[in-house]
């Protein structure tokens, strides 16, 4: 009785676990598609999810590395979500450095000359200004203007600022995706301000109130340049600015820029007005009396070092530093950060000036393909769900910054007031001119200007011609 009851038992048990296993199994290896609820999107040709056939796709720079790993929540959704989208569509794309920063312009050039083969990768490049005019010039690019796939106007998905940046009538060759990047602003070390007498957020105060302007900056500057030792020789300078990013944001700050472009698209010497000579002379000041000298044998990058050495007060300079893992995530010193102060003659708004890379794609593909790629990309590079909000742009830098007001007040000021730089896309006008010998006193702002003039006018006549 006992032995019977026993092998029941046991027959009953394996044909529990025969059932019961393979479902259990299933259970735990049950994968869940976190982008389900996604409306896939459509070809409205076909009526059906669009499927571009393996089409493969590099979006060419000179820095992304794929293989990187994603540093925070975002980035691995974001990756999770490009490769639904790889899938879900039949395409495969990848970012990366298609040459190096000083290959670049030539590799660029070379592929749109000569294209590609039919079944081979596909390119759209990130651009800047060592290619952008003369690529256009040389009809490298193909015209946005004629693509009816994506409507590049949609202010939801494409940075304006940048399709806008070089547009003649309907055509225009540049595009990317978002807000405008905020770029240059004034970094400050908040112990010196503290040690100086003043509130660790005073810029930021100032800021919010409108007062953050030349005249407020010039005297912190002022109260933080001393002679600490009573020997008759300055030895703490308020600033160390990188002189070029000082000197095209102040000129932006009261109006004014070394290039300016009119409503016809043509480009112009705009270094010898009124508001621009205003602000060569107000820069020339701000370096010889509050700018920490360079030494002999220092660095180029020195004022970087100082800024970070807690030796200096401010330091004009790109927000990227303040990125996770950037130059400054490892300084002792608290910091934060504003927009470049108001000029006396400027707009009145904190602002960026917008410099964000472009986008292309080579005009030696046939209208169906490029209409194929702009698609593509475009699925590409859409927000990630969960991350589309109005204030979702932020989440990219937080990480990086000290406090939120640098995201929350100053970079949502300067992203929303982006103003185009042109100086940059003319071939031959260097960074360093009207820029290098003013701030170090080499020469007068106007003795600068005409020592450049004539050459920046056959540049620009060749641009506009």
């Amino acid at each position: 009785m006992i032995k019977s009851t026993w092998k029941k038992a046991m027959i009953i048990g394996l044909a529990v676990l025969i059932i019961v296993s393979p479902l259990s199994a299933a259970k735990k290896t049950k994968k869940t598609d976190p982008f389900k609820k996604v409306e896939k999107q459509k070809d409205p040709k076909t009526k059906k999810t669009y499927d571009f056939k393996g089409l493969n796709v590099i979006i060419g720079d000179w820095w992304s590395d794929p293989s990187q790993t994603p540093s925070s929540k975002k980035q691995e959704d974001q990756k999770a979500f490009r490769e639904w989208t790889q899938n879900t569509y039949n395409v495969k794309i990848v970012q990366k450095a298609s040459a190096g920063w000083n290959s670049q312009p030539q590799f660029v050039a070379n592929y749109c000359m000569t294209g590609s083969d039919a079944d081979s990768e596909k390119y759209v490049f990130i651009v800047d200004g060592r290619s952008i005019n003369v690529g256009i010039k040389a009809g490298l690019f193909y015209d946005l203007g004629k693509i009816t796939s994506v409507n590049y106007h949609d202010s939801s998905i494409y940075d304006q600022a940048v399709v806008k940046l070089l547009q003649k009538g309907n055509s225009f060759y540049t595009f990317n995706f978002g807000k405008s990047e905020p770029r240059e602003g004034i970094f400050f070390n908040k112990r010196l301000l503290v040690d100086a007498g003043y509130d660790a957020d005073y810029p930021y105060d100032l800021q919010k109130e409108g007062k953050w302007t030349w005249k407020t900056f010039e005297e912190m500057c002022k109260k933080l340049t001393r002679d600490t030792d009573n020997d008759g020789v300055i030895d703490q300078f308020a600033m160390s600015s990188f002189y070029t990013c000082f000197t095209i944001n102040a000129l932006d700050s009261n109006g004014g820029s070394k290039i300016g472009r009119d409503e016809n698209g043509v480009f112009y010497n705009n270094a010898g007005s009124e508001k621009s000579m205003e602000a060569f002379n107000w820069i020339a000041y701000m370096y010889q009396n509050y700018q920490l000298p360079q030494t002999d044998g220092a660095a180029w990058d020195y004022f970087f070092s100082a800024f970070k050495n807690g030796e200096t007060a401010f330091m004009c300079h790109q927000e990227y530093n303040a990125q996770p893992g950037g130059a400054l995530s490892d300084m002792a010193d608290d910091w934060g950060f504003v927009a470049f102060p108001l000029g006396p003659s400027g707009s009145g708004e904190y602002r960026t000036v917008h410099d964000t890379p472009m986008m292309v794609i080579p005009s030696c593909y046939d209208d169906e393909t490029v209409n194929k790629l702009a698609k593509a990309v475009e699925l590409y590079n859409l927000p990630v769900p969960g991350y589309d909000g109005e204030d979702a742009w932020k989440e990219d830098y937080y990480p990086g910054f000290r406090d939120a007001r640098a995201v929350d007040e100053t970079l949502v000021l300067m992203a929303a007031h982006p103003n185009p730089r042109y100086d940059n896309l003319i071939p031959g006008i260097s960074a360093e001119d009207m820029c290098n010998s003013i701030c170090w006193g080499w020469r007068t702002p106007q003795e600068e200007y005409e020592a450049v003039k004539n050459v920046w006018q056959g540049l620009l006549d060749d641009v506009n011609r």
